[in-house]
């Protein structure tokens, strides 16, 4: 019996390390057009949906399930029968909380850099073992009239530091930090519900500096229509090629957009729905991130992916624009494994 039990595992083994070998294995070639645009797609996963994966989706985000258990095996199904490895995400901030089983600290009431780092380290830990592998954290905002604990207090250098040392906290225990919403004024107003327009200053572009500086792994775009320090000409910061190409100038990590069903961005395309996809991707983005309860479902991103393919083979969107995401979307994959 106890040889039984040895030979079946090593076979669980060998099975497991071939799917590992199998994931790494894939690149960029391998891929299809309408392969390729999946990969810069992350969905809402609540609940398990085969759909998602026939489409070869890029991520997962996850957040309000029951347990911790719950979690891990939501994680492990998604993993187990993608054919590329993908990216888990959440919202972890200590203000929003996505684990009932774990209490945190809001941002707010850390006091100093160590405190940071500290935090940083805890919930890259708790993430680690649930099975994510990305954070839509810190909150990279200094201005804040919505959710004041989810940004950081003190003097600017202060801010600077506690974002930078909880980033550092956070990639030690593999887990993806993102800078968040570039280039702030996202928590000026709700974007969730109405358009915010932000007036940018070199500070605020700071912030977001310093975390590329301390090798932040990717940087969230909010929906704010900025003007200042940098301009957005009258749309939104994620569809805007002016806003994204500047961060681009020196950030080489993943540029993802902040959640696409908020109103703040819906309000400019509720005639054209068919159009938000594309922009996205013209505007420069690598993954968009599409995690609306009501309108993430497989056949609004189904579309939208089909939207973007359109817009390539029609000469719209260059191919080159598409691979330039793919490889860094992939290559991020491959550091994870």
């Amino acid at each position: 019996m106890k040889q039984y039990i040895f030979i079946l595992t090593i076979f669980v083994f060998m099975m497991n390390l071939a799917i590992a070998q199998e994931m790494e294995s894939i690149n960029i070639s391998d891929l299809t057009l309408k392969e390729k645009i999946a990969q810069m797609v992350m969905v809402r996963g609540a609940k398990y949906d085969a759909r998602f994966l026939d489409l070869g989706i890029g991520g997962i985000f996850l957040d309000k399930q029951s347990s911790e258990q719950t979690y891990k095996n939501l994680v492990n199904s998604y993993q187990k029968n993608s054919k590329i490895k993908l990216l888990v995400a959440t919202d972890m901030e200590g203000y929003w909380n996505p684990f009932p089983f774990y209490q945190s600290k809001n941002f707010k009431e850390i006091k100093n850099k160590e405190e940071a780092y500290e935090l940083g380290k805890e919930h890259g830990k708790i993430l680690k073992q649930v099975g994510f592998n990305f954070d839509f954290s810190p909150v990279a905002e200094e201005k804040n009239t919505v959710w004041p604990g989810r940004s950081f207090s003190g003097t600017h250098e202060e801010i600077k530091e506690k974002i930078a040392f909880y980033i550092k906290g956070l990639q030690e225990q593999k887990i993806l930090a993102t800078a968040k919403h570039y280039p702030g004024g996202s928590m000026l107003k709700d974007p969730h519900w109405f358009k915010v327009k932000a007036e940018i200053s070199r500070e605020d572009l700071e912030l977001f500096d310093y975390a590329i500086k301390n090798n932040v792994s990717s940087v969230m775009v909010g929906h704010a229509i900025v003007s200042g320090e940098l301009n957005s000409n009258g749309k939104q910061s994620t569809v805007s090629e002016e806003v994204i190409s500047n961060l681009r100038k020196n950030f080489n990590g993943l540029i993802i957009t902040d959640a696409i069903g908020m109103w703040g961005l819906k309000w400019s395309y509720l005639f054209k729905p068919e159009k938000l996809y594309p922009d996205l991707v013209k505007a420069g983005n690598d993954i968009i991130l599409d995690t609306t309860y009501v309108l993430s479902n497989h056949q609004r991103v189904k579309q939208g992916i089909n939207a973007i393919e359109k817009a390539v083979l029609s000469g719209e969107i260059p191919e080159e624009r598409i691979d330039d995401s793919v490889t860094r979307i992939l290559d991020t994959k491959n550091s994870l494994q």
